[in-house]
């Protein structure tokens, strides 16, 4: 790749930049630029007598959308992909949902207006809703909106399937692509992926877009919100991508391209060696043993998990299997999304953690606690096991699923959001007048997540109701020094090692080895390898993590000596 001025072209200065984001990798290659922004339809009213035939072809692009998810589907199943199929089956589920229909034929009809205004307005008003919550996760969501309805808007307006530029690749011969946008649909990460696109940097997105999520599923490498990379950019340009290190840069001299190529090798050696600690024991050189679970969200997450050989599931977060449903579910129907998950385990221990909900997902707020959030903080109001003892026939429903489906492997129930004893109390009597009412006899533990300054200033009172402890460092870091780690104005206070937080951490653990109940992490620090020989030597039961950490973590371990 030569730097310096191209023949009648721009002169090739050197920028770099960092993400928010990214997938991991590193690639250098030449630059593709693709503009998206706000996808623009005709706007037009309708005769009266065109009226159904507008919620027509409607009707029949919200087909040729699905038709075309599933397409995409086969393709990666065909691959041995699965990892991303959870997200396109979203964008299924978003495509054909009952009400975007009925909504959206309510404007044709209503406002006599094309089928494409229609749309566009209804996919407004959802994103609109998406846009007060507080939790960034959930908020991100509002592109998962834009980027399924767009395919049902491609189908409306004739726009190619594909994104502009992709098949004029060749261009550059043996060199590698980096395509560089505004924002790119999680379709068109598989397209590209497709077609040999060799990385993505996009100006907007964040660390739980799904379009990065799906890249890291399908192993491209990719970087979001990387801020001003758009600016005098042009096809053609060299270009590194460091997924692993979360920069860029542009036109980077002969001396640095040479660097980056032999920091590719060592990468590729580093990950082989990574690969060799798959299924193996998690202990440290002498044997100690410290074992690593996941997190997880979605039972699709699973198949990665049991590729690299987990512990079991230090956090199965409930939430989300309520978020996905069009309904309340009811206790048989946890009960069984809790088997199927157990099961699936083969005996390895699953941590359950109690619905988290608060504020910051207004729609499912509402529907447990009968009206809106009202709250002017969402992190700090009603939520966790606060709104859950407010409720307790919905806290009795979804304890009941969890008992039961205890008897089917090793299960523990963890209570989120504890703030004092008196709260885990009242949850132990709920839990111990279901077990009465279901007729079951066998010990299930109920254990209290350590993530509020209280909770852990009063460990030793906690622990005399708690049959274990798990510790959310991402909320008590954030509790306890007073900073959002979600507000960039404050991110450089939020800072892990704080010796705020490790003194609440070792006081929450010698609380724990006083009463002889096990303790475990289960927030960022998890996965953090400055942290792993203080947890180690703390005795934590377990580390639990997003799965992809997991050896990482193993083969950080396995360098250390357990010093108590």
């Amino acid at each position: 790749m030569n730097d310096g001025c191209r023949a009648g072209r721009h002169p090739a200065i050197r920028r770099e930049g960092r993400a928010i984001a990214s997938s991991s990798g590193v690639v250098i290659g030449r630059v593709k630029v693709q503009m998206h922004g706000r996808q623009l339809v005709p706007e037009h009213t309708v005769n009266s007598h065109l009226i159904e035939q507008e919620v027509a072809r409607l009707v029949a692009a919200i087909e040729m959308a699905a038709e075309a998810v599933d397409i995409e589907r086969h393709h990666l199943i065909n691959a041995g992909v699965r990892d991303p199929l959870m997200i396109l089956d979203m964008h299924h589920m978003l495509i054909t949902d009952p009400e975007l229909l009925l909504k959206t034929s309510s404007r044709i009809r209503h406002d006599c207006i094309n089928a494409e205004w229609a749309l566009r307005l209804e996919m407004d008003a959802i994103q609109t809703v998406f846009e007060q919550i507080d939790d960034e996760y959930l908020r991100n969501r509002k592109h998962d909106i834009e980027h399924a309805c767009s395919r049902i808007l491609d189908h409306l307006t004739g726009a190619p399937e594909r994104p502009a530029g992709i098949g004029c690749l060749d261009e550059y011969g043996d060199e590698a692509v980096i395509y560089v946008s505004d924002d790119v649909s999680v379709s068109e990460v598989v397209s590209m992926w497709r077609h040999k696109v060799a990385g993505i940097i996009t100006e907007l997105g964040g660390a739980d877009a799904h379009n990065i999520i799906v890249a890291r599923g399908i192993g491209l490498p990719a970087l979001v919100g990387a801020s001003g990379i758009l600016n005098d950019i042009h096809d053609g340009d060299s270009l590194v991508l460091d997924a692993e290190q979360n920069v860029w840069i542009l036109n980077p001299p002969q001396n640095e391209q040479a660097a980056y190529t032999k920091f590719k090798a060592a990468i590729s050696i580093s990950q082989k060696d990574l690969e060799a600690f798959a299924v193996k024991p998690s202990l440290s050189a002498d044997g100690h043993e410290l074992k690593l679970m996941a997190n997880i969200e979605f039972p699709e997450e699973l198949e990665l998990a049991e590729q690299i050989g987990i512990d079991g599931i230090g956090l199965y977060r409930s939430e989300f299997l309520f978020i996905n449903e069009s309904s309340m579910p009811d206790e048989a129907c946890q009960y069984e999304q809790y088997v199927k998950l157990i099961h699936r385990m083969d005996g390895k221990p699953v941590t359950m953690r109690l619905l988290d909900v608060g504020g910051d997902r207004p729609w499912l707020y509402s529907d447990l606690a009968g009206h809106d959030y009202a709250g002017a903080n969402p992190a700090m109001g009603l939520r966790g096991l606060r709104l859950l003892l407010r409720n307790p026939e919905l806290l009795s429903i979804h304890l009941s699923a969890m008992l039961r489906a205890a008897e089917h492997g090793p299960v523990r129930i963890l209570a989120p959001m504890v703030t004092t004893s008196q709260e885990m109390e009242q949850l132990r009597d709920i839990a111990a007048q279901c077990k009465v009412r279901l007729g079951i006899t066998q010990a299930v533990p109920i254990g209290s997540m350590i993530e509020v300054p209280s909770a852990a200033i009063m460990a030793d009172a906690m622990a005399g109701v708690s049959d274990f402890f798990s510790i959310g460092t991402n909320d008590l870091l954030q509790y306890t020094l007073a900073a959002d780690r979600n507000d960039e104005e404050v991110a450089d206070l939020y800072q892990s090692g704080a010796a705020a937080l490790k003194q609440l951490i070792m006081q929450t653990a010698a609380a724990a080895k006083k009463a002889a109940i096990p303790v475990s992490v289960c927030g960022e620090l998890a996965a953090d390898p400055e942290w792993t020989a203080t947890f180690l030597n703390l005795d934590m039961e377990y580390l639990s993590m997003s799965a992809s950490s997991i050896l990482g973590i193993r083969r950080y371990l396995s360098r250390l000596t357990y010093q108590p």
